[in-house]
Formats: C-alpha cells, structure tokens, sequence
C-alpha cells in the first residue's frame, strides 16, 4: 500500500512537471497580458484574399512603453495594455506596415482589423528590378510540438519501474 501511495505521488508530481513546462498543454496561439489595470486591443491580421497571416508582429507604442504581441494561425492577436494611447503598427515581412492609432481607456476591449495587401518593395532612381514571387499555400497549418500521450505514459512508468526497485533494494 505504501508503494502504491509512492508510485501515484511521483506519478503526479511528473504530470504536473510536463503539464506546467508547457510540453502537454500547448497554447493554439500566443498571447501577450500587461498588467491587471486597462483595457485591451484585438482582432485579425489578414492578408489578400483575407487570408490570415500568422505571426504577424503587432507593437503598441505608448510616450513610455512599447508592447508587443504577435498573430496566431487563424491571424488573431490579443493585447491587454495599460490606460493610455497608443501608435499601433502591424508588421508582416515583405509587406507595408500599417500604422493607426488607439486609446486604450480602463475596461475596454477594442477591435482592431488589419488588412494588408500592399507588397513593400523600394526602388531607387535610375534602377530597375524583376520580383518574381512563386507562392504556394496549402492550407497545411504547422503543428505544434506536442508529444503524445503514450510517450508521457513511457515516462512515467520506466521512472515508477526505477523507483521501486530501488526502494526494493
């Protein structure tokens, strides 16, 4: 009985270990929260087509701070921000920014939509350029790491087999 009592203690303790360090409980998206006071910007990044864009970087610049958050796969962002206003900029590599701004009152939940479809391309005086771009979506998102479960399950039960003849000995 005292073994059995051991083995589910440890076998919760090292739940709990891969549970908290992330390797279990995967977030579908990031996620940036300052502070308890304020209010919060959200919404969707999307792209032509109004496709979503991904990781997109989303800052929030205030006279004092600067906040970042970026888009998840389905182009949503959250940012929880303190009272005040800010120069919101929405960047997505190889594209224009775009920039607009925001006042951010305590307890409130601004949406904020961004649709980018101007290519950031420079070209200086007297040159010329070929862009040439080859793109292919498959709508095949990236999945997360996660393992599975049977590998937890392994885990737990060659440290449990470790720890009993151990305490055999």
């Amino acid at each position: 009985m005292k073994h059995a009592r051991l083995f589910l203690t440890f076998s919760v303790i090292v739940i709990s270990i891969f549970a908290a360090s992330g390797i279990v409980l995967a977030r579908p998206q990031p996620l940036q929260y300052y502070g308890g006071n304020g209010g919060q910007i959200s919404g969707y990044v999307l792209g032509p087509g109004k496709q979503p864009f991904d990781w997109a970087a989303i800052y929030a610049r205030s006279a004092q701070q600067t906040f970042q958050a970026f888009s998840g796969m389905s182009g949503f962002y959250e940012m929880r921000l303190p009272s005040g206003t800010y120069n919101v900029t929405v960047n997505v590599p190889g594209y224009q920014a775009l920039v607009t701004n925001a006042n951010v009152t305590e307890g409130s939940a601004t949406t904020m939509n961004f649709l980018i479809d101007s290519m950031n391309v420079s070209v200086s005086e007297g040159s010329s350029s070929v862009i040439n771009f080859y793109l292919q979506q498959n709508q095949t998102p990236v999945p997360e790491f996660q393992p599975p479960l049977a590998v937890l399950v392994l885990i737990v039960a060659l440290t449990s087999t470790l720890l009993f003849r151990r305490l055999k000995e």
